[in-house]
């Protein structure tokens, strides 16, 4: 996990120094990493103060014990007044506490991987469990991936007379070809089984590609393995959704009636499936070896409506995905803990792949970047990113038109939403606070971005 973390930050070109204890960790950090590596203990105060600890901007401990994390965080906190602390925490139980541990161990922030990927898990299931379609700003834009057959009418066109013979309100921002993703402009000339990455409001797109298949309510959810990750989601499923993120209302808008609502777990351990019985006592828990042969059909997990795989081994749940597809499921998400993984989403018949790692890796970006900078959507094995960004007061392009910004070469606003507005930018565009930007960048200038968006009060 640190090492994809630090890869990521590295990338965005930012100084970083990884500590590891573990000598032929520490080998492989220095072999592949572009940062600074020091093999020791990150958890004695010597070593951080011989790395210059008071001079970072944030401390983030990721050992696998909770309590080495959450020590050593409160231990920088106590003694060094600039770094902000993050802690990698499994245990949900000291999540609930975080108010106390704020004052407590000074820690400032608390990731749970397993909280994170349930809640990029339940986010699929709300967008309509789909790796080809997911919304960018709640239900006002979206982005389809189209996969260029040779027949296409769009084959030999550049993209600007497609836009002129469309005459409609969209841009592709991105294009997939020869296992790279470009930044298009209007003059590509569009090619056979070229990727091309629609964005638009949802009704714009149903009349260009068609409308896709409207969410149903989902009345029967199938979950295999009873892990913490699963628990998590059957939390977030079962339990007002408001205690868990305050945005997803509109989550419960497809779900079916709480009372027509069935969920089942398949457990390969006992005592976990009695603990899951326990807990939730209205969902059906089946005691089965997962990997038995045709357990999903002897089960009738043909019959849900989605069927989401997170046990503790990711090829397990790429198999159990792909089964469930095969026997009649609709819908299917498998959980990967290598975000390598991902570059199978093209290649099997799975709904959607969601990575732990990038679950945890997003949610520490969102933290350590400045400007209010989020990612939308990463292209992965490629380095561009869409963001998004909202502009506080203070920040300091407030009142300035889009070309004073010096933008980098390889950033590229994609749209302004300004209240109910959605707005196409200009050159002449003067940004007010408020405003909700998209971009599409390479990951080298994110950096530059944070420099220019920055508030007054975070320098």
């Amino acid at each position: 996990m640190g090492m994809h973390i630090a890869k990521e930050l590295t990338q965005e070109d930012k100084d970083v120094i990884l500590i590891e204890k573990n000598n032929e960790t520490a080998r492989i950090v220095a072999n592949e990493l572009d940062c600074m590596s020091i093999n020791d203990d990150g958890s004695r105060l010597d070593v951080l103060q011989k790395v210059g600890i008071e001079d970072c901007d944030f401390f983030i401990a990721l050992t696998g014990v909770d309590e080495v994390n959450m020590i050593t965080c409160g231990m920088v906190a106590s003694r060094f007044a600039k770094p902000k602390t993050i802690a990698r925490v499994r245990n949900p139980y000291y999540r609930t506490l975080l108010s106390d541990l704020r004052s407590f161990l000074g820690i400032d922030y608390i990731i749970n991987p397993e909280i994170e990927s349930a809640e990029e898990i339940v986010r699929s299931l709300e967008e309509g469990v789909t790796k080809d379609v997911f919304n960018v700003i709640d239900d006002r834009l979206q982005m389809r991936i189209l996969q260029v057959k040779e027949e296409s009418s769009y084959v030999g066109k550049t993209i600007q007379q497609i836009r002129k013979e469309l005459d409609k309100e969209f841009l592709i921002p991105a294009l997939g070809r020869n296992n790279t993703v470009l930044i298009p402009s209007g003059e590509t000339e569009i090619k056979a089984y070229d990727q091309l990455y629609f964005l638009g409001s949802p009704d714009t797109l149903d009349m260009i590609l068609g409308a896709i298949n409207k969410r149903t309510n989902l009345k029967k959810i199938g979950i295999i393995g009873g892990t913490r990750t699963g628990e998590f989601i059957i939390n977030s499923l079962k339990q007002d959704i408001q205690r868990y993120h305050s945005g997803w209302k509109a989550f419960f808008s497809f779900l079916a009636k709480p009372s027509n609502l069935s969920i089942t777990v398949l457990e390969s351990s006992k005592d976990r499936a009695k603990a899951l019985c326990q807990l939730f006592p209205d969902i059906t828990v089946i005691h089965r070896d997962i990997g038995e042969e045709d357990v999903l059909e002897k089960e009738e997990f043909s019959q849900f409506d989605v069927v989401v795989s997170v046990t503790e081994s990711q090829s397990l749940n790429i198999i159990n995905a792909m089964f469930a597809k095969q026997i009649g499921v609709n819908k299917a998400i498998a959980l990967v803990f290598d975000s390598s993984y991902l570059r199978l989403s093209s290649l099997v018949p799975i709904d959607n792949i969601i990575s732990l790692k990038s679950s945890v890796v997003n949610s520490i970006l969102r933290l350590v970047r400045r400007g209010n900078i989020q990612t939308i959507h990463t292209f992965y094995e490629y380095d561009l990113e869409l963001l998004r960004l909202t502009l506080s007061p203070t920040a300091k392009p407030v009142g300035k038109q889009v070309k004073d910004l010096n933008l980098p070469k390889d950033a590229l606003i994609l749209f302004i939403l300004r209240g109910e507005e959605n707005l196409v930018p200009s050159g002449s565009t003067v940004l007010k606070a408020g405003d909700l930007l998209g971009f599409i960048v390479k990951k080298d200038v994110i950096s530059k971005l944070e420099t220019i968006f920055e508030s007054t009060d975070e320098l």
